[in-house]
């Protein structure tokens, strides 16, 4: 039995070793109470969730609790407000097989300032302006909304463009890496500002899945519902083990 607990214990406390082009994601209950404005909206409502920078100072605040992942983009070089030009879009590639096309595999996800409902794209299909991604029905609980910013937001109080997003964890299916690419667009300037940095090359496409990062659960709480069987069938093999180790040392009392 002591062997066998080293064999489980070993792998969970081996250290890791994480690269430039990897986003952190954690767990957090709070997100429940997001109101969903594009803004930062109250002193806590972001406060428990991962912090990055993107390109060109963008804030990305980022968590997942429950069925979904939220985001909140805070742009806060963008103070010129182009209601139904300025956006952001965020993509996962659910498999992380990092294709070099778009794949059914594939989604993005966009918020534009002065639009209540945001836009679905899912790859694999022909050829389009946006790469060979098609627009595809939103689903329940999906919500992708831009906003102006207040004397709430946590980093300029000087009202700018901002994001939030709700992205049903069910379309994209349960996992604790996902390949993912972020893309914030400034229709004032015409700038767009990209995660990771410097990959964009064509103003109307989506870049290669093969050249996007990685977002990970580093606790792996993301697959929820694949933690609790996991540890369900390793108590189940252990206690079988058990059994069996008992009636063997049975034999020879």
């Amino acid at each position: 039995m002591k062997i066998l607990f080293l064999i489980l214990v070993l792998p969970i406390s081996f250290p890791f070793v994480f690269a430039d082009n990897e986003i952190f994601i954690t767990f957090s209950e709070d997100m429940n109470l997001v109101n969903f404005d594009g803004k930062w909206t109250f002193f806590h409502e972001w406060k428990e969730s991962t912090l990055d920078t993107i390109e060109g100072g963008v804030i990305l605040r980022i968590a997942h609790y429950g069925d979904y992942i939220y985001a909140l983009i805070d742009n806060t070089v963008d103070r010129t407000m182009d209601l139904g030009l300025d956006r952001a879009t965020i993509c996962f590639d659910s498999k992380n097989d990092k294709n070099f096309i778009l794949d059914k595999n594939d989604y993005c996800f966009t918020a534009t300032l002065g639009r209540e409902s945001g836009l679905s794209y899912q790859g694999g299909y022909p050829y389009t302006s946006l790469s060979n991604l098609q627009k595809i029905p939103n689903v329940n609980g999906f919500i992708a909304i831009g906003g102006i910013s207040d004397e709430n937001d946590r980093y300029d109080k000087n009202p700018h463009v901002s994001y939030e997003f709700k992205i049903p964890l069910n379309l994209l299916e349960r996992s604790s890496k996902y390949g993912v690419y972020i893309e914030v667009f400034d229709a004032n300037s015409y700038s767009f500002y990209t995660w990771p940095n410097g990959i964009k090359e064509h103003v109307r496409q989506i870049p290669s899945p093969a050249l996007w990062g990685e977002i990970i659960s580093i606790d792996k709480s993301m697959p929820e519902f694949h933690n609790v069987v996991l540890i369900f069938s390793v108590l189940l093999f252990m206690t079988v083990l058990t059994k069996k180790f008992s009636v063997f040392v049975n034999k020879f009392n």
